[in-house]
């Protein structure tokens, strides 16, 4: 997956395969040296897939924690562009010989990964892109329409931010539209208090720079009218909270808290949106919590002035939502697409 850089990856790869080393030719007598991890900096927020995978390929194996913060899917980039297939299985024999030495895997799963990346097609077809990766730079290709805004934290995160007075805005991608695709990244609801947050993922909606007739004249909202919003939402089923959970693809696939399938406040979450022709997937943590297609002729439930179904087109931009109460406080990091056309 595209956490960190490759320069970053590699730097605590070789931290851990040198630590692996002073174990293995230190003397008889001596204690063995502990393994080396890479740091909690570099894994800010582990990946939280319950197994390992190649993009596509599910290998099996547990997604096992491997010392500082990290997971086994951190430490294997199969979402870089690889030159070649074979470049990529060598990467993987690598880090699943290591981490076999080390304990951290067996023999056995060590083998079940370097045949699951034979049998991926990681280098072999489209990688991911970092739309942001934590820099400013990166944050500078987005745009922001509407109440509030989003931080760019030092840590490299982004974090919402909501307005003198409430309302709802969208930091969106401004340099290209996507069509088929799926996006990755990670999220975290950092309410204040017992309270939780309410956020979303904005897909395949028009540019947000004019008001466009049959959308809405307000700029954010053109996002919700002519686009879907995957909702990001893990608040309890009580009075007053929005009963449209995370994963939902607002007003069209709701779903309840226990098909969100919620984690703690201040828990990183991995989610990816895949979008193909009209069908839409949303994969929390790995695992598919919500499909849809989008056929022509669906209404939105309880907004008559909205285009419904009809008005979500395919191809458009993406973005991240700055929902309007004060406890609407969600963080996003690593944000990334992989075109499926």
């Amino acid at each position: 997956m595209f956490l960190i850089s490759t320069r970053e990856r590699a730097v605590g790869f070789a931290t851990l395969t040198a630590g692996l080393l002073v174990a293995l030719t230190g003397s008889a007598a001596a204690e063995p040296a502990p393994r080396a991890a890479v740091t909690d900096e570099t894994c800010a927020a582990a990946d939280a897939r319950p197994t390992v995978r190649f993009l596509d390929t599910d290998s099996g194996v547990p997604n096992s924690a491997t010392g500082g913060g990290c997971t086994i899917n951190d430490l294997i980039d199969d979402e870089r562009a690889w030159p070649n297939h074979g470049e990529f299985v060598r990467h993987v024999v690598d880090v699943a010989d290591s981490l076999a030495e080390s304990d951290v895997i067996s023999r056995a799963d060590a083998g079940a990964l370097r045949a699951a990346a034979g049998r991926s097609e990681v280098g072999r077809t489209t990688s991911y892109v970092p739309l942001f990766d934590g820099t400013e730079a990166s944050f500078d290709d987005w745009a922001y329409a509407g109440q509030g805004g989003f931080d760019l934290l030092p840590d490299g995160t982004i974090r919402s931010r909501v307005g003198a007075e409430g309302g709802f805005g969208v930091l969106w991608y401004k340099p290209q539209e996507f069509a088929d695709f799926s996006l990755r990244l990670k999220f975290r609801d950092d309410a204040p208090g017992d309270l939780r947050a309410n956020s979303g993922v904005q897909v395949r909606f028009p540019e947000l720079t004019a008001p466009i007739e049959g959308c809405s004249d307000n700029l954010a909202w053109i996002s919700v009218a002519c686009g879907h919003e995957v909702q990001i939402n893990d608040s309890p089923e009580t009075a007053g909270n929005d009963p449209r959970k995370t994963g939902s693809i607002y007003g069209f696939a709701d779903l309840n808290l226990a098909q969100a399938q919620p984690t703690p406040k201040g828990t990183w979450n991995d989610l990816e949106v895949r979008v193909v022709g009209q069908h839409y997937t949303v994969i929390r943590n790995g695992v598919v919590i919500n499909e849809f297609e989008n056929v022509p002729g669906l209404p939105f439930p309880g907004r008559p002035d909205d285009p419904g179904s009809s008005g979500r087109g395919l191809v458009g931009h993406v973005g991240l939502q700055a929902h309007g109460a004060p406890q609407d406080v969600v963080s996003f990091r690593d944000v990334r697409i992989r075109d499926l056309s």
